[in-house]
């Protein structure tokens, strides 16, 4: 039986109900190709329809969802090709940020760098085991601070949406390996001093090296598990 979900009274129940529907379809609970159907999520979450669709369609609008012709919707389906068309188009996006934040970034821009990077040190340097939620949320602000000094919301918002379907499959094959969490302090901490040198060329090249050396394992484990 699935867990009904009670909601935050201070936040918008269609904000909620696309955090909450984000967050599973990422994780991999809900299975791509999945139905997502309105009445079982109402029942569910406990919430009209209105924010349901509004919530479902801003997830087809960020391709976590797809939208069929008089079906409704339904998890995004996953294909190799699309795997890797994200992984290099995200690389792309975030050497592009990361090239603008080295030439344009100031002083609190590297603090925060250095800030983040501490923060992500006292998981990755534990010696018990790492949740992956809290290792995965200080990535992300670390990753989130490498590139914040591109002073560019308009490619930071298309960076964030393609981050969504990247993490996807980086949280999904994860689960799928089921084994303690790999960290790579060494290597953050390269690429923070690199960025901080302001050596551009250094930091893209790692950057391609951080973001792709994952990905056949990603695809195979995948495609092990007949998700695509």
């Amino acid at each position: 039986m699935e867990q009904k979900v009670k909601f935050r009274a201070e936040s918008s129940l269609a904000q909620q109900c696309y955090e909450q529907l984000q967050q599973e379809i990422i994780e991999g609970s809900l299975k791509p190709g999945q139905k997502l159907k309105v009445e079982p999520i109402k029942e569910r979450f406990g919430i009209g329809q209105s924010p349901i669709r509004e919530a479902l369609s801003r997830l087809a609008a960020f391709g976590l969802v797809e939208v069929e012709d008089n079906k409704g919707f339904r998890v995004a389906t996953i294909s190799e090709a699309d795997i890797r068309d994200v992984y290099a188009t995200f690389t792309l996006v975030e050497n592009s940020a990361l090239a603008l934040a080295i030439e344009r970034g100031d002083d609190a821009w590297a603090a925060g760098i250095v800030g983040e990077l501490y923060k992500l040190s006292l998981v990755e340097k534990r010696q018990e085991p790492i949740s992956y939620a809290v290792w995965a949320e200080r990535n992300y602000n670390f990753h989130v601070a490498l590139i914040a000094g591109c002073n560019s919301p308009a490619l930071l918002e298309v960076r964030h949406a393609l981050y969504m379907k990247f993490d996807r499959y980086c949280r999904m094959s994860y689960q799928l390996i089921r084994q303690d969490l790999s960290v790579n302090y060494a290597d953050h901490k390269k690429l923070a001093d690199a960025v901080l040198a302001r050596e551009a060329s250094k930091a893209q090249a790692m950057m391609v090296h951080h973001i792709n050396e994952p990905l056949e394992e990603v695809i195979k484990k995948l495609q092990e598990n007949k998700l695509m």
